[in-house]
């Protein structure tokens, strides 16, 4: 099938365009701007990282009452050239500026090109979750692999179990997804699809059900039922979902995408198998037991179940339905794209009960799909979806939209639009917005649903189109996080030296409130606008640099003789940034805290000096002190002050004379700052 791309095309298999032709389009906005929040590595992103190429909401992994949401990066290059790396936020009202958990893959097996939550497949009472690597090439070129972690208060900092595809190029791991309980023996199974799997066919595709079990879950794939596609370049396994009791009885199902197949609704027009599972003690068969299809018109070259999702009670009837995207359908323009919502019951139909297609040409609607609860809190569920290469809003900007649950048949007037929202201003075009999209559940804890869209191209605050991942909560308190810098240090005098380098411009921050982490809690060292703190000077473009010395007194009772800094950042938007994942700062030893010294002076500049020259030196508040010129035998020629010191820096220069206002000769000079007891001594060349 031509147009199934390989694996290293498929970010760029929809990009099919024609003529845009713009329709208009009903924009209800989703969530206010200020209760959204972006995700992204702050860290290291880098071009190419492809951070937000898959996402999913885990639910409660680590059992505090929030759920929680994992974000794969298959392009990272951290542990080797695309690796991947997988990076999980716990659920909370307060977002880190950076990951909880990160986990990186092996050199070239693209680690987090699919993410799922798969239930409790340990039987242990947590649930567990998988990232699929498949251009692993443990035991095989290309065979895939994914990686299964347990869920619970700790989370294992390497996977827990690893399965390794059956066979070279199968790409095993391309696609995984919980199962429910597929052979009804009370544990929660998962599936995996093997789109390029050969077995029984040139890229005909597999899909594995295995099974859960109190403790590990088999690694062999003999254990697991095999479900393959009906003929070659089927690319079944391609997207797997769970379809619960879609085809009705007590028995649960799962679906299997096959975007090429051409056996019964046209050339690459694709399809969706329904697999219905078994009751305890028999055992499941690989027959499948339902066959969906591309309604409508331009079925061929549709790629019908290039992805396939659950959509839960999306009709309001006690049957769970089926999404299914067909994002190159040409119904409403080439590669415009089509979503069918199939209704369950006990005889389902063969096609879409409800759909919407694209609103132009090259949108690709319903490439990626996902549950979204009742979002709209209708008493129905609704469904997320994607079309990143939408150029309404720039070339491949993307744009994303919900279905609410019961809604008619149409176009894009029917969906309720999410326009691409850049990290970075004016950045949308190629950010493919829309790529993966998920709903995360109560994310923030205030009692509502949440989602997540991620745009994989997007630029990030470094510029670099990294990729990130827009979280919308409906909590207004909702945390913001983005790329930042700090460093601390001490300076000469043995104050500490503060600095911020923040994506947020000074006009666009109210205020900045700067904590110092003592012995018996945090004391508030700044808590004001931000003005007077600008560093000037030429940065990166969207970076912005902050500075604030803070004189002490320091706690000497402080628990390890440390000291550490937090931060609060309050916008004008209404956002607020909390800086303070422990600590923003890295922590300073008190041990190592410079002297106090009554005098200091920096080294005289310019240098050599034609003819003026300047020094900077700082005199304890209140110290007599004075400033001259000498010459090399320590002969006095010129008196430039004499004074009290102020405890800050000062600037005294020299215009290369004497006291008597006569230009002297070149040669070597010297600052000589001196008060009782003590000297600092600074050369300076004079060349005329």
């Amino acid at each position: 099938m031509s147009r199934i791309p390989s694996y290293a095309a498929r970010c760029n298999s929809c990009a099919v365009f024609g003529l845009l032709v713009l329709f208009s389009v009903l924009f209800i906005p989703v969530m206010a701007h200020a209760d959204a929040v972006f995700l992204t590595d702050h860290a290291s992103g880098f071009t190419g990282q492809d951070f937000g190429a898959a996402v999913c909401g885990l639910g409660d992994i680590d059992g505090d009452g929030n759920n929680d949401l994992l974000v794969g990066a298959p392009g990272d290059n951290s542990s080797g050239s695309e690796a991947g790396a997988a990076f999980l936020w716990y659920g909370n009202s307060a977002v880190t500026h950076s990951a909880n958990e990160v986990w990186y893959g092996v050199a070239g097996e693209k680690f987090g090109y699919s993410v799922a939550a798969i239930g409790d497949v340990n039987n242990d009472g947590n649930p567990d979750f998988a990232v699929g690597a498949p251009l692993s090439n443990t035991g095989g070129t290309g065979k895939g692999r994914v990686c299964i972690f347990y869920g619970g208060s700790f989370l294992s900092p390497t996977p827990d179990l690893i399965i390794l595809g059956a066979n070279g190029g199968d790409q095993f791991g391309f696609s995984v997804a919980a199962a429910g309980d597929f052979n009804g023996d009370g544990k929660d199974d998962f599936i995996v699809g093997a789109p390029y799997s050969n077995t029984g066919g040139t890229n005909i595709g597999a899909a594995y059900v295995i099974y859960g079990n109190t403790g590990d879950p088999s690694t062999d794939l003999v254990d697991a039922t095999t479900l393959t596609g009906e003929i070659g370049g089927d690319f079944f396994g391609w997207s797997v979902c769970p379809a619960g009791n879609f085809l009705g009885g007590n028995e649960v199902s799962v679906a299997v995408g096959a975007p090429g197949n051409d056996s019964h609704w046209g050339l690459d027009a694709g399809a969706v198998h329904i697999f219905k599972g078994s009751l305890f003690p028999a055992t499941p068969d690989a027959t499948a037991d339902h066959l969906i299809g591309v309604g409508g018109t331009s079925q061929a070259g549709s790629q019908y179940g290039w992805v396939v999702r659950n959509a839960g009670r999306w009709d309001n009837v006690a049957y769970d339905d089926l999404a299914v995207g067909a994002p190159t359908n040409n119904q409403a323009g080439s590669a415009a794209g089509r979503v069918e919502i199939i209704f369950g019951g006990l005889s389902p139909s063969t096609t879409g009960d409800r759909y919407a297609t694209g609103s132009s040409g090259g949108d690709n609607l319903g490439y990626a799909l996902a549950p979204l609860g009742d979002f709209t809190n209708s008493g129905r569920d609704d469904i997320l979806i994607g079309a990143p290469f939408y150029a309404g809003d720039g070339t491949d900007a993307g744009r994303a939209y919900i279905y609410e649950g019961n809604s008619s048949s149409g176009g894009v007037s029917v969906l309720a639009a999410i326009v691409v929202d850049p990290l970075m201003p004016s950045t949308q075009a190629f950010d493919r917005f829309g790529f993966a999209v998920a709903g995360t559940g109560d994310f923030d804890g205030d009692g509502f649903m949440d989602y997540a869209v991620a745009a994989p191209s997007g630029n990030i605050a470094n510029n670099a189109p990294a990729g990130f991942c827009r979280l919308w909560a409906t909590d207004n308190q909702t945390v913001a996080t983005f790329r930042f810098q700090a460093v601390s240090t001490w300076t000469d005098d043995g104050q500490v030296q503060l600095r911020l380098i923040l994506p947020v411009a000074p006009e666009d921050i109210v205020n900045l409130e700067i904590r110092r982490q003592g012995a018996f809690g945090q004391e508030t060292v700044f808590d004001g606008p931000v003005e007077d703190l600008v560093v000037p000077g030429f940065f990166p473009d969207g970076e912005h640099h902050y500075q604030l010395i803070d004189a002490g007194p320091f706690d000497q009772g402080i628990p390890d003789r440390m000291i550490s800094y937090q931060a609060t950042l309050n916008l004008r938007n209404g956002g607020m940034i909390e800086l303070s994942d422990p600590y923003v700062w890295e922590p300073l030893s008190l041990e190592q805290q410079p002297a106090l010294r009554p005098l200091m002076a920096r080294q005289a500049w310019p240098n050599p000096a034609n003819p003026r020259s300047a020094l900077e030196y700082k005199v304890a508040q209140g110290l007599s002190y004075s400033l001259t010129i000498a010459d090399i035998r320590g002969r006095r020629i010129r008196q430039l002050v004499e004074g009290r010191g102020t405890g800050q820096w000062e600037q005294k220069s020299w215009d290369g004379k004497d006291d008597l206002g006569r230009a002297l000769p070149s040669g070597l000079y010297l600052f000589r700052l001196r008060t009782n007891g003590h000297i600092e001594i600074r050369k300076v060349i004079l060349a005329r």
